[in-house]
């Protein structure tokens, strides 16, 4: 299969599960959800070796854990367990290379916008206007690389430094 064809096939799973969304069916929701996030994460731009996808998921939940840990009213044992995994963090940044350091931030970003869109129509029927911005989002998520992401990022930044 080509990367086109993977491409089209991530396209019509991702167009189902936004369909599913809009459904009345009392389980389409979850399935619908949990194929969305099957697409997103299946296909990718850059095919990795199974070490290398290995070390991408440890970096990404390593990335969650130094989040979780950081907390501005934490007590002296709390940010003793930051600081090493903070360290942690930074050893298999170090041992992984900034290729893998950028997708494992980008994938941590995608989920956690895949999980905004899908909360945003969770608690309410889907017309078929939400349905087309489901989906509009979904791909744009899909197809969001490392590079754009910096450069909205960046754009964003800069706005708001010039508003502020």
């Amino acid at each position: 299969m080509s990367e086109h064809d993977d491409a089209q096939a991530a396209e019509a799973a991702l167009r189902k599960a936004v369909e599913e969304l809009g459904g009345d069916g009392a389980g389409a929701d979850g399935k619908a959800a949990q194929e969305a996030v099957r697409a997103l994460s299946a296909s990718s731009e850059q095919e990795w070796t199974p070490e290398q996808e290995d070390q991408i998921r440890v970096m990404v939940e390593q990335i969650r854990r130094v989040r979780k840990l950081n907390r501005p009213d934490a007590g002296w044992w709390h940010r003793k367990r930051e600081w090493r995994a903070r360290e942690r963090l930074v050893d298999l940044m170090m041992a992984s290379g900034p290729e893998l350091v950028s997708e494992a931030e980008l994938r941590l970003w995608k989920s956690h916008a895949m999980v905004e869109v899908l909360l945003e129509f969770a608690n309410s029927p889907m017309k078929r206007d939400d349905t087309a911005k489901a989906l509009t989002r979904m791909e744009t998520l899909h197809t969001t690389t490392y590079e754009g992401w910096q450069q909205a990022h960046k754009a964003l930044a800069d706005g708001q430094a010039a508003a502020g």
